[in-house]
C-alpha cells in the first residue's frame, strides 16, 4: 500500500515538474513571438517638469488615515488604482468608502490590476457597481499572445481627488500595508501625496489607462494647475528598453553616490546594471538596499547571484532587518531622488506598466534623506560569506528562482 502512495506521489510529482517545464517554454516562446511584433513596445511619456508640494509617507497607517480622509472630503470625483487589493478589513474599509461616496454622488473609478485583483471577490465587485462606481481591471489576458498578456501588468498606483490631491508609490491596499500581518511584521513603504499642479499628470495617466482598458466614457476635469514648491517629474513606462535608458543616463550623471532602495534585487537588464558597474568604477559609492524577508516566493534567493557580483564590484549591498522594506527609491547625489513603483527587478524592467516621480529639488531631497538614512541604519551589510555558505536547501531554492528570474 505504501508503495503504492510512494508510486503514485512519484508520477504526480513528474507531471507537475514536465507541466511547469512544458508552460515555461510556451511562456518564453509566446514572449519572444510578442516581443519581435512589439506587441507591447510604446514609448514613455515625459510629463513637464511640475511644481507641487509633495509630502512623503512611510507608514501604511498615515498613509491610510490621509487618504481616506481626502476621499471623504471629495465632492466631485475620485479616481483611484491600486495594482492589487486584499480581502480583509482594510481592504472591505477602503472598498466600503468608495461605495459611500458614490452614493453621495461624487464619481467613482476604480481600477485594479487582474492578476493584482485576484483576491477582490465577485460579489464585493458587484457591490461596487451596484453602488455606482465604476470598475474596471487592468490587462485582461487575450489571444494570441496569452501568457505575454497574462505578464504583462499595471503595477502603477495612482490616485485623483476633485484634482487636486493625487498619491502614487509603492503601497497598496491590505492588512500587510499597515504591518498588521503577522509572517510579515513591520511593513516600510514610500508613497507621495501631491497638491498642486503635477496632479494634472497623474489624472491624465489615469485617464489613458482607463481608456485603454475599458470602452466606458470618463470625464475630463479642469485640474488646478496652482504652483507647489517642489519641481518633479513624471514618467509612465511602457516598455522596460526606455525604463533602462533613463536609469543608465541617471547613473552616469551621479559623480558621489547612487542609493537604490528596494524591496527585490534582481537587475536582469544589462544596460541598468553596465551602467552601475561603470559609475562604481568612476569612483562613486553605490549602495543598494533590498528586503531578505519578503512577501513573495524566491526572490531573496534570485537575488543572491547579483548580490555576489555586487560584491565583487565593491557595491554595498544592506538588508532590511526590522521587517518588510517595499519602497522603490532611487538618490543621485544630492540632485535628483526618484520615488516611484518601479522595483529593482525584472519584472519591472521588462513586464510591467510603471510610473516613477523624479525630483529635481536639493531642498527637498535633503528633508527625505533622513529617512532613508534610517532605513539604512536598520538593515545589515551583506557580507561574502551570507551569500556563499548557503544551506543546501537555500542552493536548491536559488537554482530554482534562476528557472524564473525573469518573471520575479
Amino acid at each position: 500500500m505504501l508503495k503504492k502512495i510512494r508510486q503514485i506521489i512519484q508520477v504526480l510529482l513528474i507531471v507537475f515538474i514536465v507541466t511547469c517545464f512544458g508552460l515555461l517554454v510556451l511562456g518564453r516562446i509566446d514572449k519572444t513571438s510578442a516581443e519581435k511584433r512589439m506587441v507591447f513596445d510604446k514609448q514613455p511619456i515625459h510629463y513637464p517638469i511640475r511644481k507641487s508640494n509633495i509630502t512623503l509617507y512611510t507608514d501604511g497607517k498615515q498613509l491610510n488615515n490621509q487618504l481616506f480622509s481626502d476621499i471623504r472630503t471629495a465632492k466631485h470625483y475620485v479616481y483611484i488604482n491600486f495594482f492589487s487589493i486584499a480581502d480583509d478589513k482594510v481592504s472591505h474599509q477602503f472598498l466600503d468608502l468608495l461605495r459611500q461616496k458614490s452614493q453621495e454622488g461624487v464619481d467613482v473609478y476604480y481600477s485594479v490590476d487582474r492578476m493584482g485583483g485576484i483576491l477582490l471577490k465577485k460579489k464585493e465587485r458587484g457591490s461596487l457597481v451596484k453602488a455606482g462606481v465604476h470598475f474596471s481591471y487592468y490587462n485582461k489576458p487575450a489571444f494570441p499572445y496569452l501568457f505575454s498578456t497574462v505578464d504583462h501588468r499595471n503595477h502603477r498606483r495612482i490616485s485623483v481627488i476633485d484634482g487636486r490631491i493625487g498619491y502614487i508609490g509603492g503601497f497598496n491596499i491590505g492588512k500587510k500595508y499597515i504591518g498588521e500581518k503577522v509572517k510579515l511584521g513591520h511593513w516600510r513603504d514610500y508613497h507621495l501625496q501631491i497638491r498642486g499642479e503635477g496632479v494634472q499628470d497623474l489624472e491624465r495617466q489615469y485617464l489613458l489607462d482607463w481608456k485603454k482598458n475599458t470602452d466606458q466614457p470618463i470625464p475630463v476635469h479642469n485640474t488646478t494647475n496652482e504652483k507647489g514648491t517642489t519641481s518633479h517629474q513624471f514618467t509612465a513606462y511602457y516598455s522596460g528598453e526606455k525604463l533602462g535608458q533613463d536609469y543608465a543616463r541617471l547613473f552616469q550623471q551621479a559623480k558621489e553616490s547612487i542609493i537604490i532602495v528596494t524591496p527585490y534585487f534582481i537587475p536582469n537588464d544589462r544596460t541598468i546594471w553596465n551602467a552601475l558597474v561603470d559609475a562604481r568604477k568612476r569612483g562613486v559609492r553605490v549602495k543598494i538596499l533590498f528586503s531578505p524577508h519578503s512577501d513573495a516566493l524566491l526572490v531573496k534567493e534570485a537575488a543572491y547571484p547579483y548580490i555576489r557580483k555586487a560584491l565583487k564590484q565593491g557595491i554595498e549591498v544592506y538588508g532590511y532587518k526590522k521587517g518588510v522594506i517595499h519602497g522603490k527609491v532611487l538618490l543621485i547625489d544630492k540632485n535628483v531622488l526618484m520615488v516611484g513603483t518601479v522595483n529593482f527587478d525584472s519584472r519591472s524592467f521588462h513586464l510591467n506598466e510603471e510610473m516613477n516621480c523624479y525630483i529635481h529639488d536639493p531642498v527637498y531631497i535633503s528633508k527625505i534623506k533622513p529617512a532613508i538614512n534610517k532605513d539604512f541604519q536598520n538593515s545589515k551589510r551583506v557580507t561574502s560569506s551570507d551569500v556563499n555558505q548557503l544551506s543546501l536547501k537555500e542552493k536548491m531554492k536559488e537554482k530554482i528562482a534562476k528557472i524564473f528570474e525573469y518573471y520575479l
